[in-house]
């Protein structure tokens, strides 16, 4: 509205006095008429009327999303058969807004948003079933935020998965521990990481002496499926030694979790020489 300043003299007093000797071209008191003016600095405004017609407008901006708070829980670790369904829960912590929930095959296809089960205010159970050998992505938004981690990788392989009893799988949950660990706290560096060398020897480190008690799963997806040799040789101390080969040239998925959950850059992307 406002562009420019100019600087003026206006007369603060004896307004028809200075007029009248303006008129005649004389003072009343034998002074120029700039003797008579109080002089200051006054500033005028050009356009100073032209003000907006129209009412203003307020836009409303949406709620700020910490999605690095939602916390998802009971992801596969390791690998699945093919055809199982798998079920995990993502856990809000007090983040408010919509989650958007898609998965992605191996082929690369996107479907559908997935149905999102709520157990309470806090948690949402979804369920998929997995058709393909593969790698699938699992995409997860919160207020269209993607989640830090997000997409969430999950192995498939081909074959049935063997049958058990009702009992003997409650016995072996039932039996199964719980560990406190936090997987950010691991430290993973080598080569193995970074590229991968065919017909060789890889291999990378895993540093989870600060990360708690827990179990490190390792995953390699390459062009023909699984990698078919991986060995992890734990050194002492939640300390851990993971060597690997591959036969075919391609790009790799090299996924690594310290119990439930990746570790930081997992996973990881690979192009064998």
């Amino acid at each position: 509205m406002f562009k420019v300043s100019q600087e003026m003299r206006l007369n603060t007093n004896a307004t028809n006095l200075l007029d009248r000797s303006i008129a005649d071209g004389v003072a009343t008191d034998g002074h120029s008429p700039e003797s008579v003016c109080i002089f200051g600095r006054y500033q005028r405004t050009p356009d100073a009327d032209a003000y907006p017609t129209e009412p203003p407008h307020v836009y409303i901006a949406p709620e700020l999303t910490d999605a690095g708070k939602v916390q998802l829980l009971h992801l596969p670790s390791g690998a699945v058969r093919i055809n199982s369904m798998v079920s995990f829960i993502i856990k809000r912590n007090g983040v408010k807004g919509n989650f958007d929930v898609r998965l992605e095959n191996p082929s690369g296809q996107h479907g559908a948003a997935l149905h999102l089960e709520q157990l309470d205010p806090e948690r949402f159970q979804v369920q998929c079933q997995l058709n393909q050998a593969g790698l699938y992505k699992v995409h997860i938004k919160c207020n269209s935020v993607p989640l830090p981690k997000s997409p969430y990788i999950i192995v498939t392989i081909a074959g049935a998965a063997p049958v058990e009893d009702a009992a003997e799988a409650a016995a072996s949950s039932s039996a199964m521990p719980v560990f406190q660990s936090d997987a950010s706290q691991v430290h993973s560096r080598g080569l193995g990481l970074t590229h991968i060398n065919l017909l060789e020897r890889n291999e990378f480190t895993v540093d989870a002496s600060a990360a708690g008690n827990n179990m490190l799963f390792v995953a390699i997806l390459g062009p023909q499926g699984p990698s078919e040799e991986i060995v992890v040789k734990h050194l002492g101390r939640n300390i851990f030694r993971v060597m690997y080969q591959v036969r075919d040239p391609g790009n790799y998925h090299l996924v690594a979790k310290w119990g439930e959950q990746h570790i930081p850059g997992s996973p990881f992307s690979l192009i064998s020489d």
